[in-house]
């Protein structure tokens, strides 16, 4: 027989007096809808649909009671998003906290609309194209409260599996911030941010990678002098020995410096710069390498996580 618990625990919104189910994580309760839940989640339904024996069933305000081991304040968010439409319109900003909560709970409790509408907002932060003026860069977005070197926003990408976002931020985060703070992390408004073992790995070795990627793409572009003949047969003689003598970015992203229009003809500047740009999209390709989250981009796609 189901026995009536004593309620001593935090009411949370939401709270609905005509609810059928009541969750409990961290000592606080939220009265919501079971068949809401059930709609959204197979997880929850799947949990809904495994009866207690009779004499174990706890009961709070005549309803049955289910015990998550999640934040409450994490799953407040994501019932607010679920019964009240929260969070939901993507052309309203929200903070990090609730982004976080959403992707790690959407994902646990396999709610795709939280997922998907989350995992769309991340995606606007780092799009996966390379800028024509700049390498692979970060966006403001519609997250609000980010850490000035986006380490919250790292960390739970990687948490959730959303693969095609990563090597971009990663690639942002690695080569804009000081190894001493890859390393010990760096307070901010209070708080202490760090990166994930995981990524901090990814970071780090990735600087190495870089120069190994940028002679790989551009090894024809800016060859070595015995190795001329690699520049194609429309440049002169005069601009491929001054190509050779040219130096070359250890970025591969890097854009086409300015300077360099001088070096060569105008014939002959109009087909590097389309080369060399077509290269930069070459290098582009070999980013999730870099960073060791797969070997393309096509395999990266394919094993990123969706619901």
């Amino acid at each position: 027989m189901a026995h009536e618990t004593p309620d001593s625990k935090e009411h949370l919104e939401p709270w609905f007096d005509d609810g059928n189910i009541v969750l409990v994580a961290g000592g606080k309760s939220f009265k919501v809808y079971r068949g809401t839940l059930s709609w959204n989640s197979p997880i929850f339904k799947d949990m809904f649909s495994c009866p207690q024996p009779a004499d174990q069933e706890e009961m709070i305000d005549g309803c049955a009671v289910v015990h998550l081991q999640d934040s409450a304040i994490e799953l407040q968010h994501v019932l607010r998003a679920l019964f009240h439409g929260e969070y939901i319109n993507t052309s309203q900003s929200i903070p990090m906290s609730v982004a976080i909560a959403l992707l790690r709970l959407g994902k646990k409790y396999e709610i795709k609309l939280l997922f998907d509408s989350v995992s769309s907002r991340v995606k606007e932060c780092y799009p996966r194209e390379l800028p024509s003026s700049s390498g692979p860069a970060r966006f403001e977005g519609t997250l609000i409260g980010r850490d000035p070197l986006d380490f919250q926003l790292l960390n739970i990408i990687r948490e959730v599996g959303l693969l095609t976002v990563l090597p971009i931020a990663l690639y942002a985060c690695a080569f804009s911030t000081e190894i001493e703070k890859l390393l010990d992390g760096y307070e901010w408004n209070g708080v202490r941010y760090s990166l994930s073992p995981i990524n901090q790995r990814a970071c780090i070795i990735a600087r190495d990678k870089r120069s190994e990627l940028t002679r790989r793409i551009f090894t024809k572009f800016f060859p070595r002098p015995e190795e001329r003949h690699f520049l194609e047969s429309t440049t002169c003689l005069l601009c491929r020995s001054r190509c050779c003598a040219t130096s070359l970015s250890t970025d591969p992203f890097a854009v086409w410096d300015p300077d360099w229009n001088v070096r060569f003809c105008k014939t002959c500047v109009a087909d590097f710069k389309a080369r060399y740009n077509r290269y930069r999209k070459d290098a582009f390709l070999f980013l999730p390498w870099m960073f060791d989250v797969g070997s393309n981009w096509d395999q990266v796609q394919k094993d990123e996580t969706s619901l």
